[in-house]
């Protein structure tokens, strides 16, 4: 019971952490990088899908805009005194889910079209994936404890972001949370009513898409 309480404590406190930032800081993208290998007393991690989450915003320029989750498959987390060093995740793309839309045939609808081949096509890519490759202090200004840089394939393209994150060890678990932050689309590939295609004014959808990331991995 104890674990269990400070387990949440910790989800709390790093939740809180990261709320301050509502603007969407955008991520740093480039060309995939090596990525990183554990040492050899490093501590293993298996991310645990029920309690990670990724959540996502999508929207037309003035206009709305749609929310969502996507949730894991699985993945894994290495760390040496207390402090990342190597870890992936994969994203299971199949699950994208809207949660704004209360009637269920809009919902029904805005998901079809989301995982059809004008957008995340889910039918020929299943599953996204994460990996880490790098590790470092926050810059100025930046939200979170660490910046962490890795390699995120979507739709068998592969770009390289830096993101802020906050993390926290202890009771056998290590937790993840990110700010909002947003990726452009249109560089994996997903470019359905971008501008980038000279689409007019009213049918636009916005290139970025703000996300927000969420993991807990529980000690092998």
């Amino acid at each position: 019971m104890k674990k269990q309480f400070l387990f949440f404590a910790m989800i709390a406190g790093l939740f809180m952490a990261c709320q301050s930032n509502t603007q969407g800081d955008a991520a740093k993208t480039g060309d995939a990088k090596e990525t990183t290998k554990p040492t050899a007393a490093a501590t293993k991690y298996a991310v645990d899908p029920a309690a990670s989450v990724i959540e996502w915003e999508g929207y037309k320029p003035g206009k709305y805009g749609h929310k969502g989750t996507i949730k894991l498959i699985g993945g894994q987390i290495t760390a040496k005194d207390g402090k990342p060093e190597s870890g992936n995740f994969v994203l299971d793309m199949v699950s994208l889910a809207n949660t704004d839309l209360e009637d269920p045939a809009k919902k029904a609808k805005l998901e079809g079209h989301l995982k059809s081949g004008d957008f995340f096509e889910v039918e020929k890519f299943p599953t996204a994936k994460f990996e880490m490759t790098g590790i470092a202090p926050p810059k100025e200004g930046v939200k979170g404890n660490h910046i962490i840089t890795g390699n995120l394939t979507m739709k068998d393209i592969t770009k390289s972001i830096e993101i802020p994150v906050s993390f926290k060890t202890g009771e056998g678990m290590i937790m993840f949370r990110t700010p909002e932050f947003t990726i452009n689309r249109t560089e994996w590939g997903v470019n359905f009513n971008s501008g980038i295609l000279g689409t007019v004014k009213d049918n636009l959808i916005a290139d970025d898409v703000k996300l927000k990331i969420q993991l807990v991995a529980k000690e092998i």
